[in-house]
């Protein structure tokens, strides 16, 4: 008998209902979790946040897809075969909800304003499993084998604000100030369209600028200087969405925006049914696995990573911290022991 466990909670403690993760368990035919990408602009469809829209779309069309497997007359475009099948059909229901909400020139026109989010799902057959993921949450197998496609243009981005705390702390700031500084950086970039709280600091920006490239150098000596430039300088806000689902840039990368993923981006491994016990599906709001299966486990391991790096500065650096009130990242797992 599947013995499953599954736990979702936003990042924003007192606003629960803007948790932009979601999950799927269709028992005997596949499971999902999918995480809806932080808005950059405040841009929303159907009244919901990009993020929150997308992640409750792809649910939604996963949900349907996942269930015709289990029925023969199914229409032909919800019959899986092959991953590159079911990434179209997501899309496809994404784009579609462009379309009813009279979205569709928006997103067209700016990769910034798209509602997007990562999927990792499991398909359940008979003989076998397939995993199918696009981004960065992840799946463990048997309590062992994990697969997750960190990017690494995050690691840009979160380099940027570790180097901006940290000489802004050098000159004395108060860590609250640090903290707001440091992100309006990661977002907006040391080179902003509209001049920000640091607009007239013309000498600390161009610092910030330098050591953060510098250590991007040293973290990633084969990107181009100019994809590290304009990812510093433009921040998340203005920089990163000429990096989505392109593979003409080093540090390109692949999410469901309602427009072609590349082949390149869509993760697919298959593991025969005799082979599985356990499956552990999350989202990247967990920064280490749990020592064991299970909510408790992973939610020590949340609570253990909170106590050496709230801020997300050291060893789990990231472009985002803990803050009075809101959790790093919205976190979802989902576990499934089959014997």
């Amino acid at each position: 008998m599947t013995h499953l466990e599954a736990f979702s909670r936003g990042k924003r403690l007192d606003h629960p209902e803007t948790n932009e993760d979601s999950f799927v368990a269709v028992e005997g035919a596949g499971y999902a979790v999918i995480d809806g990408v932080t808005d950059r602009n405040g841009t929303r469809y159907d009244g919901m946040l990009s993020g929150r829209f997308a992640s409750r779309r792809v649910k939604a069309a996963t949900e349907r897809f996942l269930i015709a497997q289990t029925d023969r007359a199914a229409p032909a475009e919800l019959r899986y075969s092959g991953p590159e099948s079911f990434i179209r059909f997501l899309t496809a229901s994404l784009r579609a909800g462009y379309v009813e909400t009279g979205s569709l020139d928006k997103a067209s026109d700016d990769a910034s304003l798209r509602a997007s989010c990562t999927v990792m799902a499991v398909l359940q057959f008979e003989d076998r499993f397939e995993m199918i993921a696009v981004g960065d949450s992840g799946l463990r197998v048997n309590g062992g084998e994990i697969i997750q496609s960190l990017k690494p243009l995050d690691d840009v981005t979160g380099i940027l604000r570790r180097e901006a705390w940290t000489l802004l702390a050098e000159r004395g700031i108060a860590r609250e100030r640090c903290a707001e500084l440091s992100a309006f950086l990661t977002w907006h970039g040391t080179r902003p369209p509209s001049p920000g709280p640091l607009g007239a600091e013309a000498d600390l920006l161009g610092e910030i600028e330098a050591r953060a490239l510098e250590a991007c150098r040293a973290h990633l000596p084969d990107a181009p200087q100019w994809e590290l430039e304009e990812l510093v300088r433009r921040g998340i806000t203005h920089g990163q969405g000429d990096f989505v689902n392109t593979t003409e840039r080093m540090l390109g990368y692949g999410c469901l925006d309602g427009f072609e993923v590349p082949a390149a981006f869509i993760d697919h491994r298959v593991w025969p049914a005799r082979d599985v016990e356990t499956l552990e599906l999350f989202s990247d709001g967990y920064f280490k696995p749990g020592d064991g299966f299970g909510i408790a486990a992973w939610e020590a391991a949340f609570r253990d990573v909170e106590a050496a790096d709230p801020d997300k500065l050291g060893s789990y650096l990231s472009t985002k911290g803990t803050t009075a009130g809101v959790m790093t990242d919205d976190r979802t797992y989902l576990g499934v022991r089959f014997r």
